[in-house]
């Protein structure tokens, strides 16, 4: 399957998910982007950000945010708990 069509499928999988548990759309976004088929090799340093935002007290949140929140996150400018917003299913943040 190559890269356009992997995507598409992951999307499909994945926004739905992501729009119910009230995470943003540019989030999303960036998430669908990078299917694990196409996740080879080193991480990039965006890569290991946005891994890093994801964990709260050390512990991965399963909420991977996109570049820009993570940067915003780790530099403390806004907590991760903050970006999830109007969800539609009851699933606790975890540690918040």
């Amino acid at each position: 399957m190559n890269k356009e069509n992997l995507i598409k499928v992951w999307t499909l999988e994945n926004e739905p998910f992501g729009k119910a548990l009230g995470y943003p759309d540019c989030c999303i976004k960036e998430f669908c982007e990078q299917p694990p088929q196409l996740m080879k090799g080193n991480p990039t340093k965006d890569d290991k950000r946005r891994y890093k935002a994801a964990c709260v007290n050390g512990v991965f949140s399963g909420f991977i945010p996109c570049k820009k929140h993570a940067k915003e996150i780790t530099t403390g400018k806004l907590k991760i708990e903050s970006l999830i917003k109007n969800r539609e299913v009851e699933i606790p943040f975890p540690f918040a």
